[in-house]
């Protein structure tokens, strides 16, 4: 078996540690330049613009201008996103500086942007995750699943599926994995001494991976992804709140936790079906970190406060207050309770926080922004649906199903949170056009950027996982043949059936 340190090394290094390659940054700029300066303008942005901003001659071509300029950094920042190319947070900062220094945007504008409730609530949730795997917390869940999984193969395969769902939809997915990554490795080390369990080690691998990429699906605070078509929802007039969005996202974890409890030990069939021997091991060896300590409840106990507080935000909270905290302002809360209460200080902050990660979403959001302000997504969203007109998917359940289709093949070339940020507001317009429920096209496109199944860099849980050492890229793509399609196929039944069947949201509709 390879050194998993050296495959770790090599294949979990991200757009933060990654320096630039110039051979794609020359890529990038060329395609700015010919869509940017050499493509001649189009008739169709002249007669968005004057749609969009109204008014006739020099006016018109400088708006028309400015969407032709957002364009080809949508083309640049595509190729960067998907080629990692350039740091992620020079991208991000990019984005900024375009608008800037071809005055599409004013600056105290771009500022705003990037400050936006999204962006809060990543930095905010960014610092719980760290200061809940600071108390052992992470390793307190795990220990917790593995007592009540049981000792056959299948139990804890369930087990990890469910156990690593649940808290992705409330923390980052990388310190899920992280947490469940050594589990898994002593489950597999303890069997294989006594019966060469390969397809185990790659059973359990994989199956945290999957579990990450489900679970995130379920509720607001389960991805940036989510965060993001939030704050794009949210500039069309239309607020979601968490329990509605739980309500829609809960459909797709539960099935497809089901789905994939049967397909995974179908596609990666264990040696051993009871692993009574290595549990026991591994619960003596958990039993030494002793019994939960009173920080730990304390620490676990404001966590618990701060999903509350997601929960009824846009309910209790605004009409105790007059207004909502929004996702990013409780996540805050949070994290500032528990500098206040001396649990963390902002030394754990600057250290464990990945601030480029911040920084990337932020400049999403602004991307985002500009795209929607300048009229730049309204016209894309028009070149779509004169595309796809003659087939039958511009408007209604076709639609969405459509979006959801784009959005699961992109996030396999680029980060869930990059195809939110890219085609978000395209596709709201897309929706909006043609009479089509935004709410159902948004989620639905945060949805489908979970299935990022294919590749091993398509999360970061997966690749944490394939840093382990306990399996190849190939079994990445043995696991999307079959999980990958089934994924749509739930999809599909959750948005004709569940969305608008069960929990009667109107397709025409507006709202929720």
């Amino acid at each position: 078996m390879s050194n998993p340190n050296k495959r770790k090394d090599k294949n979990t290094e991200s757009g933060f540690a990654k320096k630039t390659d110039f051979k794609w940054l020359g890529v990038g700029l060329v395609v700015f330049i010919l869509i940017a300066f050499v493509m001649p303008l189009p008739q169709s942005m002249l007669s968005k613009a004057a749609e969009v901003f109204g008014g006739t001659g020099a006016d018109v071509i400088q708006k028309a201008v400015h969407i032709k300029l957002i364009i080809a950094l949508l083309a640049t920042c595509v190729i960067f996103f998907a080629t990692e190319a350039v740091p992620m947070p020079a991208v991000a900062l990019i984005i900024g500086l375009v608008q800037l220094f071809f005055g599409i945007t004013e600056p105290s504008r771009i500022v705003s942007t990037y400050a936006h409730d999204a962006v809060w609530f990543i930095a905010g949730s960014l610092a719980l995750g760290s200061t809940l795997v600071k108390y052992g917390l992470d390793k307190r869940v795990g220990m917790l699943v593995i007592n009540l999984s049981g000792t056959k193969t299948r139990m804890i395969v369930i087990g990890i599926l469910i156990g690593t769902a649940i808290p992705t939809a409330f923390v980052g997915e990388h310190a899920v994995a992280a947490m469940y990554v050594p589990i898994a490795v002593a489950l597999f080390t303890l069997t294989n001494k006594t019966t060469p369990a390969p397809r185990l080690g790659t059973l359990l691998m994989v199956t945290i991976a999957v579990g990450c990429m489900i679970g995130g699906p379920m509720s607001p605070t389960g991805g940036a992804r989510n965060a993001l078509m939030i704050g794009f929802l949210s500039n069309i007039g239309i607020d979601i709140s968490f329990t509605q969005w739980m309500a829609m996202g809960v459909f797709y974890t539960i099935v497809m936790t089901i789905v994939m409890a049967f397909l995974l030990p179908l596609l990666f069939k264990p040696e051993v079906n009871d692993l009574s021997d290595a549990v026991t091991l591994l619960r003596q060896d958990l039993e030494k970190h002793g019994p939960i300590t009173k920080q730990q409840i304390y620490v676990a106990l404001i966590m618990l406060l701060v999903v509350v507080l997601w929960i009824i935000d846009k309910s209790v909270t605004k009409n105790v207050l007059g207004f909502s905290l929004g996702l990013g302002g409780v996540a805050i809360f949070g994290a500032v309770l528990y500098m206040l209460l001396g649990f963390t200080s902002w030394k754990d902050y600057e250290d464990k926080v990945s601030w480029g990660v911040i920084i990337l979403y932020a400049g999403c959001i602004s991307l985002g922004s500009v795209f929607k302000a300048t009229g730049a997504s309204s016209w894309f969203a028009d070149q779509i649906i004169n595309l796809v007109a003659p087939l039958g998917l511009n408007s209604g359940v076709s639609l969405v199903l459509l979006v959801g289709v784009i959005g699961a093949i992109l996030t396999n070339l680029m980060s869930a949170g990059a195809t939110v940020a890219v085609i978000g507001p395209v596709v709201l317009d897309m929706a909006q056009s043609s009479g089509t429920n935004p709410i159902l096209v948004g989620v639905g496109l945060a949805i489908a950027t979970s299935m990022a199944y294919w590749l091993v860099i398509g999360t970061p849980a997966s690749s944490i996982v394939y840093a382990s050492g306990q399996l190849e890229a190939k079994n990445f793509i043995r696991m999307a043949s079959a999980g990958w399609p089934a994924a749509l196929i739930v999809m599909a039944v959750m948005v004709i059936i569940y969305w608008t069947g069960v929990l009667g949201i109107d397709p025409a509709g507006f709202g929720y």
